[in-house]
C-alpha cells in the first residue's frame, strides 16, 4: 500500500509544471478562434459592402455604354467611390458589339487584421467583380394596358423605328387613317389583358396606375396569325369612360410609363386578340377616350429610356429603350453576358 502512494506522489511530482503550457497551447487556440471570428467576419462585411459597390459601378457604366458615353471614364470610378469609398477600382472593361454590350467592374478592399496580426497573419484583401449588360428588350414588367397599333400612325411608327434621343410629342388619333393598319378592329389603341385572367375594369385601372408586376414578352413581327403565345385577349371595344380619371392621375404624376405596341389584332371586341410586338416608353400629355370616335385622341411625348425587364431582343419596335441589368458576378464566367 505504501509503494503505490509514494509511486502516485512520484506521479504528481512529474506533472509539475504542465499546466502552463496548457493554458499557453489554449490560449494560442482561442486567438486563432478569435482571429476567426473577428478578422474574417470583418472581412466577409466588407466584401458584403463591396459587391454591391461594384455592382452600381457596372449598372452606371453600362448606362452610359448603351447611350454611347464612355462608363468606364465617367462613371464606374465615381459610383465605387460613393459606395465605397475605400475600394480600389482594379479593372473597367467594356464589350460591345452593335447596340448591345456588357461592361465588367473588379474592384478590391484591403482588410485590416487585429488578432491574426498576433499569430503573425498579416491584412488581407477581398474582392468583387460585377457585370452589367445593356440590350434591346424582349420583355418587360410594369407594362400598362393601353396597347397601340403600331402600323396604325406614321408619327408613332417613325417615333419607334427612329427614336431620337430628345423627347418627341405625338398625337395618335383614335380612328384608323387605313382600314387594314392593325387587322379588322376599329380604333388605333384598345385595351389589353395582360395576365389573361378576364381583364376587369378594375384590373385595367389598377394596372394604369401601377403596372402590371409581370414579365409581358414580346413577340417577332413576321408573325402574321395569333397561333403564338403573344397574342393577348383584348377588348376592340371596351368603353374606357370608367378609366378617364386614372388616366389623369397618370397626366398629373408626369411620369415615363410602357405602352405595348401591336401589329395586327384577331377577332373584334371582346373576342380580340392583340399581337404584341414591342413597348413605347411614352408620357400621356393630354388624352379622349370617349365620345365620337373622330375626336378621340392620345397625346403623348415618346422618349427612349431604361426600362425594366429582359434583353435580348431585336430592337426592332422597342423605341430605342434598353434594359441594363447584373448578367454575371463571376468574371471568369461572362456567358450570361453575351448579346
Amino acid at each position: 500500500m505504501k509503494g503505490r502512494e509514494r509511486a502516485v506522489r512520484i506521479r504528481w511530482r512529474n506533472d509539475d509544471g504542465v499546466t502552463l503550457p496548457l493554458v499557453a497551447l489554449m490560449l494560442v487556440v482561442i486567438m486563432g478562434m478569435a482571429s476567426l471570428v473577428v478578422d474574417l467576419g470583418s472581412g466577409w462585411r466588407t466584401r458584403r459592402a463591396l459587391i454591391p459597390a461594384t455592382d452600381a459601378a457596372a449598372l452606371a457604366a453600362a448606362q452610359d455604354y448603351a447611350q454611347g458615353l464612355d462608363g468606364c471614364s465617367l462613371s464606374a470610378g465615381n459610383y465605387l467611390a460613393s459606395n465605397e469609398g475605400a475600394a480600389v477600382l482594379d479593372l473597367c472593361d467594356p464589350h460591345a458589339s452593335g447596340t448591345n454590350g456588357y461592361v465588367t467592374v473588379a474592384a478590391s478592399h484591403n482588410v485590416q487584421t487585429w488578432f491574426a496580426a498576433v499569430l503573425g497573419l498579416g491584412d488581407y484583401t477581398v474582392t468583387s467583380a460585377s457585370t452589367a449588360a445593356w440590350s434591346d428588350p424582349s420583355g418587360v414588367n410594369g407594362l400598362r394596358p393601353l396597347g397601340l397599333c403600331l402600323n396604325g400612325d406614321a408619327d408613332l411608327q417613325n417615333a419607334v423605328y427612329n427614336p431620337d434621343a430628345d423627347p418627341v410629342e405625338i398625337v395618335v388619333e383614335y380612328t384608323k387613317e387605313h382600314p387594314n393598319d392593325c387587322g379588322s378592329t376599329t380604333g388605333n389603341w384598345g385595351p389589353i389583358d395582360l395576365d389573361g385572367n378576364g381583364n376587369s375594369h378594375q384590373d385595367m385601372n389598377d394596372w394604369l396606375l401601377d403596372g402590371y408586376p409581370g414579365l409581358i414578352e414580346f413577340s417577332d413581327h413576321v408573325v402574321t396569325s395569333c397561333t403564338d403565345e403573344h397574342c393577348l385577349e383584348g377588348d376592340t371595344g371596351a368603353d374606357l369612360a370608367g378609366s378617364q380619371s386614372y388616366l389623369n392621375t397618370l397626366v398629373s404624376r408626369d411620369e415615363y410609363i410602357l405602352l405595348p405596341l401591336f401589329n395586327f389584332v384577331e377577332g373584334n371586341g371582346a373576342n380580340a386578340r392583340y399581337h404584341v410586338v414591342g413597348i413605347v416608353r411614352v408620357k400621356i400629355l393630354q388624352h379622349k377616350v370617349v365620345g365620337a370616335e373622330d375626336k378621340r385622341f392620345l397625346r403623348l411625348l415618346v422618349e427612349p429610356g431604361f426600362v425594366p425587364g429582359i434583353g435580348g431582343g431585336s430592337g426592332s419596335g422597342t423605341g430605342g429603350s434598353k434594359v441594363v441589368s447584373i448578367c454575371a458576378v463571376d468574371a471568369t464566367d461572362l456567358s450570361g453576358c453575351l448579346p
